[in-house]
């Protein structure tokens, strides 16, 4: 199966992406997310933890990001990260663009262990839905030690998930607030901004921002 970019300096790029290896993020939503957050891609560094094809971090590269950085360690998703990797490189270079690649073929505890402090602006993480409730928890104090001053720490998850992906990264002493959040179908996405000394415990109730989308039937598209 293959994923199309359709927006940045890799318009129209194909991505491999491994056959049944991974749940890759709908096109949609990722082309949501990344409008969203347009306005701070600029010179980005990001961050794409259980980063399957690389197709998240690299429309952000696409749209202005200055660097991805790629968790990951199912073996057929790698080969299929390195070849689309070396594609998007091609281009930039063909372009006379600059960007930074680099991948993680590490569990992301580890991996996350590895990266310095706030050395990320935006974190997606979009770990297999039966692990969010296990691996959340595991990584929460790890996402805030690499995350910049008010970064964006993005979480795709089950709808179902939801609520225990915002009282998790909402706890005390987390070092995370919520921003908004988006329904999409079945598909949840939740933004959080990295909270410092000095800001208030998040108290949050639901402001504008907090849209809820989607046409409700859970259909996947497989274009970027």
């Amino acid at each position: 199966m293959s994923l199309r970019l359709t927006s940045g300096f890799c318009h129209g790029l194909r991505l491999e992406s491994p056959s049944a290896a991974t749940r890759p993020t709908a096109g949609r939503v990722r082309s949501a997310v990344w409008n969203a957050l347009q306005r701070d891609l600029a010179e980005a560094r990001v961050l794409d933890i259980c980063a399957g094809s690389g197709a998240v971090g690299i429309e952000a590269l696409s749209r202005g990001a200055q660097s991805a950085t790629f968790i990951e360690t199912d073996r057929e998703a790698l080969k299929a990260l390195e070849r689309n990797l070396r594609a998007v490189n091609e281009r930039a270079a063909k372009q006379g663009l600059k960007i930074v690649t680099q991948v993680l073929p590490l569990p992301a505890n580890k991996a996350l262990e590895r990266c310095s402090p706030s050395c990320f602006d935006i974190v997606w993480l979009d770990p297999p839905y039966a692990l969010v409730r296990d691996m959340l928890p595991a990584l929460r104090e790890h996402l805030s030690r690499v995350a910049s001053h008010r970064g964006y720490l993005v979480i795709e998850s089950a709808a179902a998930d939801q609520e225990f992906v915002v009282a998790c990264l909402e706890a005390p002493m987390s070092g995370w607030e919520l921003d908004r959040r988006k329904l999409y179908g079945e598909i949840a996405v939740s933004f959080f901004r990295r909270r410092t000394a000095g800001d208030p415990l998040p108290g949050h109730q639901n402001s504008p921002d907090d849209t809820v989308e989607g046409d409700g039937d859970g259909r996947q598209d497989t274009d970027l």
